[in-house]
């Protein structure tokens, strides 16, 4: 079967339209349609039925859009590749970090992997705890990650690189912004407590603190929202300390002090495969990532906390 009738049906369906899928790929609608005729000659039934919102697949025709969209992908990557070949690049690694990470280092690991001039590097944001699975199956190159998560460690190497722990952030609207006591339980359970990063891996619930009173709202898969509410509500959560002050968006006197122990440790550490490291260009990336997070760690501030 031609590749290109599948890539020129997924675009179809993409559009919902004969007439935007002929604008995307440059074609005349004749010759579009000529395609799909084609391919239904081959399929021997239908792939597209009309509609008064457009044209929409068949069952037949979703499954093949289906491979047409995994191929337009592999077209695409491959198309890149080559630049990256003619650009004096010698590889591509896929690099896993979570969703505060990113935001409190952003600037400091831009200006750190541009001076790498061998290799592309490709970071993906996403929660820990499905980036995981990812780098088991071979999907990422590496994750940088809560060190302290429950998963089997038999086929991955963890280095802790990053030193952090738990604290109590208030909005800077609270009252109790700039408290300079502990706050009482008592006081904490009349709060509105949101909850950051259920599946991303720093997340100590407030019934930690509050017994059983339930947060409000729950954000996982992002930060930005939680550092705007931050910025301009009363809410309490449970962050990282101090990679939220990395960001930039909090302020030291919104972390308040909580009845109990310290918060928990919520170290990053680097994840890699360990039958990787034995590759060559794999530990020079691994390297690479490993300075830069100690360099971090060592050069930040702790701003005060016990690490």
């Amino acid at each position: 079967m031609n590749p290109n009738l599948l890539k020129q049906l997924a675009i179809v369906v993409k559009q919902g339209s004969l007439s935007r899928a002929c604008e995307q790929l440059y074609i005349t609608q004749p010759t579009l349609t000529r395609s799909i005729q084609q391919l239904e000659i081959k399929v021997g039934a239908p792939v597209l039925i009309r509609t008064r919102y457009g044209v929409q697949p068949t069952e037949i025709g979703a499954r093949l859009a289906q491979i047409g969209e995994r191929i337009l992908a592999e077209t695409e990557q491959g198309e890149e590749v080559i630049r990256q070949f003619h650009s004096g690049y010698h590889n591509e690694f896929v690099i896993g970090i979570d969703p505060l990470w990113e935001f409190a280092t952003v600037e400091k690991m831009t200006a750190h992997f541009m001076q790498e001039k061998r290799y592309v590097f490709h970071f993906r944001t996403g929660s820990a705890a499905a980036q995981i699975e990812l780098l088991q199956k071979g999907e990422l190159d590496f994750l940088l990650a809560p060190a302290h998560l429950s998963v089997k460690q038999g086929t991955l190497d963890r280095q802790l690189l990053f030193r952090d722990r738990s604290g109590v952030f208030v909005g800077k609207r609270s009252v109790l912004r700039g408290a300079n006591k502990t706050i009482s339980q008592e006081v904490l359970e009349k709060q509105n407590w949101i909850v950051a990063g259920a599946n991303a891996g720093f997340l100590d619930r407030p019934s930690e603190i509050i017994g059983l009173k339930a947060a409000s709202m729950a954000f996982t898969g992002s930060i930005r929202s939680v550092l705007y509410l931050l910025n301009t509500s009363d809410v309490l959560v449970r962050l990282p300390a101090r990679l939220a002050l990395m960001t930039g968006e909090v302020e030291l006197d919104q972390m308040i002090q909580v009845p109990g122990p310290l918060g928990a440790r919520r170290d990053i550490a680097l994840w890699s495969r360990i039958e990787n490291l034995e590759r060559p260009e794999y530990s020079k990336v691994h390297d690479l990532i490993r300075v830069f997070m100690q360099t971090l760690d060592e050069s930040v501030s702790t701003q005060g906390l016990d690490l």
